[in-house]
């Protein structure tokens, strides 16, 4: 391990000198050539870091390390932290999307003349724009576990809680539906009834 440590040290200090050797011998018009290089110089030192972390046993533990990424300690597993990270992403792709589709509504609006020509294809645009959201709101529920708990998304209906099986609110709904239709019959057969008397009164007066 020591002769490791003082060989990379050594090679360091051969790249420290090689590179300043570049720099005073280029100047001026080589800045880009002397950036590449640069760049160049300090990838290397960063993979020989690396290297000679994984060599000592220290590797992931490479903090040190310039730009070193530690690697997922927990491959193939979702963990909490994970998980909220992964909704933050969701919920922020989620709000660029609907500032996407915003403007691309308020550059819709700005185009087209207000019109009676252009309402109908106008209120058309703002339907598909609202169920889109909505969709996308009911997914964003579903990916993270929520559903359906998504009161919060717009024209949201739950699903029968009890399919197949007919609860006692069900019941009841059913009913009074059945009463509310019943008494639409009822007016209806009075109104054709009545319609059908004063027809046959005129026949007879005239």
């Amino acid at each position: 391990m020591d002769n490791l440590v003082e060989w990379g040290q050594g090679q360091i200090k051969g790249w420290h000198s090689q590179a300043a050797k570049f720099l005073q011998e280029h100047e001026g018009s080589c800045l880009t050539n002397d950036l590449k290089h640069r760049a160049t110089v300090q990838n290397r030192l960063a993979g020989i870091c690396e290297d000679m972390c994984k060599e000592v046993g220290a590797y992931p533990q490479c903090a040190q390390c310039p730009g070193f990424v530690a690697p997922d300690s927990t491959p193939g597993v979702m963990t909490w932290d994970e998980l909220l990270e992964h909704m933050d992403n969701l919920v922020e792709w989620g709000q660029g999307q609907i500032k996407g589709w915003h403007s691309q509504a308020a550059k819709f609006l700005q185009t087209h003349d207000k019109t009676e020509a252009c309402t109908s294809e106008d209120m058309q645009h703002r339907v598909q724009l609202q169920n889109k959201l909505a969709g996308i709101c009911e997914d964003m529920c579903k990916e993270v576990g929520a559903y359906p708990q998504c009161a919060q998304c717009p024209g949201f209906v739950a699903p029968d809680s009890t399919p197949g099986v007919m609860t006692w609110d069900e019941l009841l709904e059913h009913m009074d539906n059945l009463v509310e239709w019943g008494n639409g019959m009822i007016k209806y057969w009075h109104s054709q009834a009545a319609k059908f008397i004063q027809q046959s009164v005129s026949k007879h007066l005239f």
